[in-house]
C-alpha cells in the first residue's frame, strides 16, 4: 500500500502524543508528554529522519538530524554540527523545510536521558509517517515561494551573490514554483481560448513575453492594469506594455486608488474555467524577494465569479459605481450552494465585510491564529487579538514599516515579528545579503489548521480600510480545506520561526550595544565598565530546559506552544 498525503498526521507512543502538520516542502512536528512528571531527567530528543519511496516504502536515505548547540561539559570534537544523539534538541517542536513531494518521510522522535557524553535513547520513539502534498492536486494548485535571500540556506548555496549574478539556479530556488505556475497557466492556454488578466504590477519581461506569445498564437487576451498617473509602478507597467506591443489588449484602470489585483482567468468557448490568483505581482521582487502565495483554482463557479469581477473593472468605472457592481457580485456569490469559498470578497465595496470577517476569524479560534499582514492590521483586528482566551496562540508577521502598529502584539501567547537579517552568529557569517525588496507580502489568516474545520482567508487584499473601500482587490475565505490550511500554515511557520530567531538574537546584541555605549561614558568618568552579556549557546545539562514549557503561569509562549503544536484543540 502506497503512502498518501494526509494534511494532519497524529501519532503516539507509551509516553508521548503528537501531530505533524504536512505541507508541500514543509512539515511542522510537535509532541508532548502524556505525563508531565516524566520530564524529570529528560535531556531532550534525538530525531531520526528516513526518506522513503512512497510506493514500496523502501528507505532511500536515513540520518540523525543535527544541530549547533552542544553540552558544555562534552568536549568531544563533533564538528560544526552535532548529531542529536550526542546533543539532543531541547524543544517540543521540529520543523523540516527541505521535503520533496515525490518522497515520503518517517520522523522518529526519541527521548534522551543520562549524562552528557553517555546519553541513552529510549527504545520506543513517537513516529510520524508522512508524505508531502503535490503543489497541484484535487483541482487546486497551491504555490508559496521561498521569498527571502537573507538566509543561511541562500548563503550556503549561492554565497553573497545576487540572483542576477547566479542566474536561473538562484531564481528557481527562490521562486520554487510560484512564477512557474503563472507561466504554465498562461503557456498552456490553447489558441482558441481566452485569458483575462487583472494586475497591479506588470513588470516581469518573461511573463510579458508569455502574454505576447499567447496573443501571437491566437489566444484572446485582455488585461486590466493599474494606471494611476504619476506613479513609478504605472510608468513601469506602461513601458512593459509598450516594449512587448500589448497596447491592443490593455485596459488601463485609473478610477480607484490602486488596482491591486493579481488575477488571471482562463476561458474556453467563452466559459470561465480556472483562475490563477494570490498575492504575487508580476515582478522580480514578488516572485523572488518577497514571501508570496498563489492559488490555481479550477472550480467553475469561482471562475465565473472572477470573470464577472473582471468585466466590472474593464471599462474603468468610477469608484462609486464599482462599489455597487461588486456588492451585487459578492452578494450573489456568497449565497450559492456547495460553493468553493465560504465568502468571496471583491473591492472596492461600501461594506467592510473583509475586516469584519477577519475579526470573526480571530475570535473563532480554538487553538491558533496565524496572520501574515505585510502592512499591518486594522485597529479593530488588533483589538480582537487582544480579547482572545489565554489558551489561544496568536502568531503574526508584518513588515518593518508596520512595526509600530503591532507593538501591543508581543505578549505571552501573542507574538508578531518583522523581517530582519542575521549577518553573523556563533562567530561566522550567517545570512546572505537581503537582495531586492526584502519583505513579507503574503496576505493571509489561518485558523485552527489541526482541526476538522480549518479556515483560511487569503488573497490580494491587505487587512485595511483602503483594501475594502478604495482599491480593486480580491480575497477568499475557504473553510474546511485541510490541505490548503496545512500548506499555508506550514509555510507561514517557516518564515515565522526564521524571523523570530533573528528577533531574539538581534535584541540580545542590541542590549550589548547599549552596554558598550554606557561603558564609554563610565570609562571617561573613571568607573569600571560593565560586563557584556554572554549568549548561552550550550544545552542545559538537566531538565531545567523544559521548565518554562510546563509552567502554566509563565509569561512565555512556550507552555501553550507545546500543547497546541502537539495537535491539541483548546
Amino acid at each position: 500500500m502506497s503512502i498518501t498525503f494526509q494534511p494532519v498526521v497524529r501519532a503516539q507512543s507509551v509516553k508521548y502524543k503528537g501531530a505533524a502538520l504536512v505541507g508541500t516542502y514543509s512539515v511542522i512536528i510537535g509532541w508532548d508528554l502524556k505525563d508531565p512528571s516524566n520530564r524529570i531527567g529528560l535531556k531532550g530528543f534525538a530525531i531520526r529522519r528516513s526518506e522513503l519511496n512512497p510506493i514500496t516504502e523502501e528507505v532511500t536515505e536515513l540520518r540523525w538530524l543535527r544541530g549547533y548547540k552542544r553540552f558544555k561539559s562534552d568536549d568531544s570534537d563533533h564538528g560544526e554540527e552535532v548529531s542529536s544523539l550526542e546533543a539532543p534538541f531541547q524543544r517540543f517542536r521540529w520543523n523540516d523545510y527541505s521535503l520533496k513531494p515525490e518522497n515520503a518521510y518517517r520522523f522518529e522522535v526519541f527521548e534522551m536521558r543520562g549524562d552528557p557524553g553517555a546519553l541513552v535513547r529510549s527504545h520506543k520513539a513517537i513516529s510520524f509517517l508522512i508524505r508531502p502534498s503535490r503543489e497541484d492536486q484535487d483541482d487546486l494548485g497551491i504555490y508559496v515561494n521561498r521569498g527571502v535571500t537573507a538566509a543561511s540556506a541562500y548563503l550556503s548555496r549561492f554565497k553573497n551573490k545576487a540572483p542576477k549574478e547566479v542566474g536561473a539556479a538562484a531564481y528557481n530556488w527562490l521562486s520554487r514554483g510560484l512564477k512557474e505556475s503563472l507561466l504554465e497557466f498562461i503557456e498552456s492556454t490553447e489558441n482558441d481560448e481566452a485569458l483575462h488578466i487583472a494586475i497591479y504590477e506588470f513588470h516581469d519581461p518573461e511573463v510579458a513575453q508569455a502574454v505576447r506569445d499567447a496573443v501571437d498564437r491566437g489566444v484572446t487576451v485582455q488585461m486590466v492594469h493599474d494606471a494611476k498617473p504619476g506613479k513609478h509602478s504605472t510608468e513601469k507597467n506602461e513601458k512593459m506594455i509598450h516594449d512587448f506591443q500589448l497596447e491592443e489588449i490593455s485596459f488601463p484602470r485609473t478610477n480607484v486608488n490602486i488596482s491591486h489585483n493579481k488575477v488571471v482567468i482562463r476561458l474556453s468557448n467563452n466559459v470561465p474555467k480556472a483562475v490563477w490568483t494570490g498575492s504575487a505581482n508580476f515582478s522580480e521582487n514578488a516572485f523572488n524577494f518577497q514571501t508570496n502565495t498563489a492559488l490555481v483554482i479550477r472550480d467553475p463557479q469561482v471562475a465565473v465569479n472572477y470573470e464577472a469581477f473582471f468585466q466590472g473593472m474593464k471599462d474603468n468605472p468610477l469608484k462609486k459605481d464599482s462599489k455597487i457592481i461588486n456588492l451585487n457580485l459578492v452578494t450573489q456569490a456568497n449565497v450559492l450552494q456547495d460553493r468553493f469559498a465560504e465568502k468571496t470578497f471583491f473591492s472596492p465595496v461600501r461594506k467592510k465585510d473583509l475586516l469584519v470577517t477577519a475579526r470573526e476569524l480571530v475570535s473563532s479560534a480554538k487553538s491558533i491564529v496565524m496572520v501574515s499582514a505585510p502592512f499591518g492590521l486594522d485597529k479593530t483586528i488588533i483589538e480582537s487579538l487582544g480579547q482572545n482566551s489565554g489558551k489561544i496562540i496568536e502568531y503574526g508577521l508584518v513588515n518593518a514599516t508596520a512595526k509600530r502598529k503591532i507593538e501591543k502584539l508581543h505578549r505571552k501567547n501573542t507574538r508578531f515579528f518583522t523581517p530582519s537579517r542575521l549577518k553573523t552568529y556563533m562567530g561566522k557569517n550567517w545570512d546572505a545579503k537581503a537582495f531586492g525588496a526584502h519583505k513579507i507580502h503574503a496576505k493571509s489568516i489561518v485558523v485552527d489548521p489541526w482541526g476538522d474545520d480549518p479556515k483560511v482567508l487569503i488573497g490580494s487584499a491587505n487587512f485595511s480600510n483602503a483594501s475594502c473601500s478604495d482599491n480593486d482587490e480580491n480575497a477568499l475565505l475557504i473553510v474546511g480545506n485541510k490541505r490548503l490550511a496545512s500548506i499555508i500554515a506550514s509555510e507561514f511557520m517557516r518564515m515565522y520561526d526564521h524571523y523570530k530567531s533573528r528577533y531574539y538574537i538581534d535584541r540580545f546584541n542590541k542590549k550589548n550595544e547599549e552596554i558598550e555605549k554606557e561603558n564609554k561614558q563610565r570609562v571617561l568618568n573613571g568607573l569600571e565598565p560593565k560586563p557584556l552579556r554572554v549568549m548561552d549557546v550550550f544545552l542545559k545539562e538537566d531538565e531545567e530546559w523544559s521548565r518554562t514549557s510546563f509552567d502554566p503561569n509563565t509569561s512565555s509562549h512556550k507552555f501553550q506552544d507545546r500543547i497546541i503544536f502537539a495537535g491539541a484543540e483548546s
